[in-house]
């Protein structure tokens, strides 16, 4: 089976700086072009998916049906559509939500400086999500959608899903599947930029908006490649979170998917984004607005 794990498009959140989570944060009328690059990719190199799941927030439901608009039909002839999954959501930052993020060099995560206002909302709020809570929700979905298609999957039959969530729950997510492999069985594929050494079982993802990372799930045995270095790339204020909070394998719990292994293809490829640039006059950071009929028509 190959899994792709899809950041959803940029949103006006990111644009702006500040913690979405599970605000419903519109599409930016960039990060539609971003989905329509995306789903030209995979279907200019015949990836067709046989799933597609989504969060139920927007911004990755739209980005989960511009992927399935221009894949082909299923097989009994119904066009695919993205099953959409509370499970899936970003996490919930509580009262941080609306809260811009100024990150300061050596500032711990929870001290970053805000406005005073900003501030005020933060004491007087309600706490984020806790790491546990996205840890169950991830542990859900992988069993009752993942794991029963790939213990399901014949030989013969190579099953691609793909998974459009965001950033943080994406990585809680891509945790806990690994924790269902011997760390031994865990590989990259080499020139795979990821992080910046460690065993493979240890890599820490990122996603840009539309990112895609790469996995092929197999019971044959894949052989361990070296460690690639780290990509530079700015990931916005989430990065903040990816770094500090990095959960560690449970080496209590044995394997589930004795035998098999799992082969890091690709990790936050924007191939699709190349020569894509943003729309100028502040029109490509705004909010994407249905009605209209294209984005190019600004143009016109």
């Amino acid at each position: 089976m190959r899994i792709y794990l899809i950041r959803h498009g940029e949103t006006v959140h990111n644009v702006a700086q500040v913690w979405a989570g599970s605000t419903d944060s519109a599409l930016t009328n960039h990060g539609m072009l971003q989905i329509e690059s995306l789903g030209r990719f995979f279907a200019n190199r015949s990836i067709q998916f046989d799933h597609v799941y989504s969060s139920d927030l927007s911004r990755a439901r739209i980005t989960a049906e511009g992927i399935c608009r221009v894949q082909p039909s299923m097989v009994n002839g119904a066009p695919l559509t993205p099953v959409l999954s509370p499970d899936l959501r970003e996490r919930d930052f509580g009262s941080l939500e609306g809260v811009r993020i100024q990150r300061a060099t050596g500032t711990p995560v929870e001290t970053f400086p805000q406005t005073v206002t900003d501030r005020e909302k933060v004491l007087v709020g309600k706490e984020k999500e806790s790491k546990e809570s996205m840890r169950k929700r991830s542990l859900n979905f992988l069993e009752t959608h993942l794991l029963p298609l790939l213990l399901e999957e014949e030989d013969h039959c190579e099953r691609r899903v793909a998974i459009v969530a965001h950033g943080l729950i994406l990585r809680a997510l891509w945790f806990c599947l690994t924790g269902f492999f011997d760390p031994s069985s865990i590989s990259v594929m080499p020139g795979t930029a990821a992080w910046n050494g460690g065993p493979p079982a240890l890599l820490s993802p990122v996603w840009s908006n539309t990112g895609v990372m790469e996995i092929l799930i197999s019971m044959r045995p894949i052989c361990s490649s070296p460690a690639p270095q780290h990509s530079d790339m700015d990931h916005g204020p989430d990065e903040a979170l990816y770094q500090a909070e990095t959960p560690q394998p449970d080496s209590k719990v044995l394997p589930l998917l004795q035998g098999w292994s799992i082969k890091i293809v690709g990790v936050d490829n924007t191939e699709h984004l190349a020569g894509l640039r943003r729309t100028r006059g502040g029109i490509g950071s705004a909010s994407y607005d249905s009605r209209q009929k294209r984005i190019d028509s600004f143009f016109k």
